[in-house]
C-alpha cells in the first residue's frame, strides 16, 4: 500500500472546509475521508492502489464541488493536483450604486427662477423690450439644457441598471452550473440503469440457451457489459462511443448464439432473444453528445423496449 497525495488549487479561501471522499466506482462504498488543510494538501495514508472515485464537498454548496475519477499507482506515491474553480463559490452582492447628484441642477433651476422674477412684474400696456426678451429666451435655454442633465443623471441612456446586470449574469452563469451538476448526475444514474438492464436480459438470452452465466462462453457475454460500468463518468461523447462497440459486440455474439441453436426454431422468436436485439440495436445507434441528448435518447429505448414486451406478451 501507498500514499496518496492532493493537492487543491484555484480557491485557497475554501480549503478550511472543503471534505474529501473516495469511493469505488462501481459499489459507492466510501473508502476514505479526509479533510484538506489549510495550504490546500491532503495525504491518504496506506491506500490500496486501484481506481476511485473522488469527491469534494463543501458546507455551503449543495453539490459536489468536483467529482472525478483517480487512480493510485501500485507503486510509489500518487500525487494528484485539482484546481477548483472560484466561480462555484460566488455569490456576489447586488452592487449599491450611489445615488445621483441632483445639487447641480437644482442650484442651476433657482438661478433661472431668479432671473426671470423681473419679468414678471410687467403691466398690461408696457413694452417688451429687447433686453427682457433675451433674458426670457436665455432663461428658456438654460431650463432645457437642465432638464436633459436631470434626464441623463436619473436615467441613463437605455434606462439599463448595470448593478442588475451583473448580478443577473453570475446567476445564470450559476443556474447553468446547477443544471449541467444535475444532469450529469441524473445520465450518471440513468447509465448504471442502463448497463443493469442490458446484464439482465444478457443472462435472460444465456439462460433461454442454457449457457452457464459462468461458463466461458457466458462470461465472455456480461464482460461486454461489465466494461461499461467504470465508464459512467465519462462525458456523454466517449461514453456512447463505449455503448456502440459494446453494441457491436454484442450483436456478433448474439448471432454467433443463433447460428449455434439454428435447429431450434423458437430460440430465435423467444421473448428474452427479440428484447435483448432491441436493446442491442438501441446501443449500436447512441450517438449522444450531451447530457440532455443522453437522456431523451435512453427515453426513446425505455420507450422502445416497453412497446417490445407489451407486443411479444400479445402475441404469447
Amino acid at each position: 500500500m501507498n500514499d496518496l497525495n492532493l493537492n487543491f488549487l484555484g480557491f485557497p479561501q475554501a480549503n478550511r472546509d472543503l471534505t474529501v471522499e473516495l469511493r469505488d466506482p462501481v459499489t459507492q462504498t466510501l473508502v476514505r475521508q479526509v479533510k484538506p488543510f489549510l495550504d490546500g494538501t491532503a495525504k491518504v495514508t496506506r491506500i490500496p492502489p486501484g481506481a476511485y472515485e473522488m469527491t469534494v464537498l463543501h458546507p455551503n454548496i449543495a453539490l459536489p464541488v468536483i467529482r472525478q475519477p483517480i487512480r493510485v499507482l501500485p507503486t510509489g506515491d500518487t500525487r494528484i493536483s485539482v484546481l477548483i474553480d472560484p466561480s462555484k463559490f460566488r455569490n456576489t452582492p447586488i452592487e449599491d450604486v450611489p445615488e445621483a447628484n441632483l445639487g447641480p441642477v437644482n442650484d442651476t433651476a433657482k438661478s433661472i427662477a431668479e432671473t426671470v422674477t423681473s419679468l414678471a412684474n410687467k403691466k398690461p400696456g408696457e413694452a417688451i423690450l429687447a433686453q427682457d426678451w433675451n433674458s426670457m429666451a436665455s432663461a428658456v435655454r438654460d431650463l432645457a439644457n437642465v432638464l436633459g442633465q436631470l434626464v441623463g443623471i436619473v436615467s441613463p441612456k437605455g434606462h439599463n441598471h448595470p448593478e442588475l446586470e451583473k448580478k443577473i449574469n453570475e446567476m445564470s452563469d450559476n443556474f447553468g452550473e446547477l443544471l449541467n451538476t444535475l444532469s450529469s448526475s441524473l445520465t450518471e444514474l440513468q447509465r448504471q440503469i442502463q448497463v443493469d438492464q442490458m446484464q439482465q436480459h444478457v443472462k435472460s438470452v444465456l439462460d433461454q440457451a442454457g449457457v452457464n452465466p459462468v461458463s466461458p462462453k457466458g462470461v465472455e457475454f456480461l464482460d461486454i457489459v461489465a466494461q461499461l460500468t467504470p465508464r459512467a463518468t465519462d462525458s456523454p461523447l466517449l461514453f456512447a462511443q463505449a455503448v456502440r462497440n459494446a453494441g457491436q459486440q454484442l450483436d456478433t455474439k448474439l448471432g454467433q448464439l443463433l447460428d449455434e441453436k439454428a435447429a431450434d426454431p423458437n430460440f430465435a422468436t423467444s421473448k428474452p432473444v427479440q428484447l435483448l436485439a432491441s436493446v442491442v440495436d438501441s446501443a449500436k445507434n447512441q450517438r449522444s453528445s450531451t447530457y440532455a441528448a443522453e437522456l431523451s435518447h435512453q427515453r426513446v429505448t425505455q420507450r422502445t423496449i416497453s412497446g417490445a414486451k407489451l407486443n411479444l406478451n400479445l402475441n404469447r
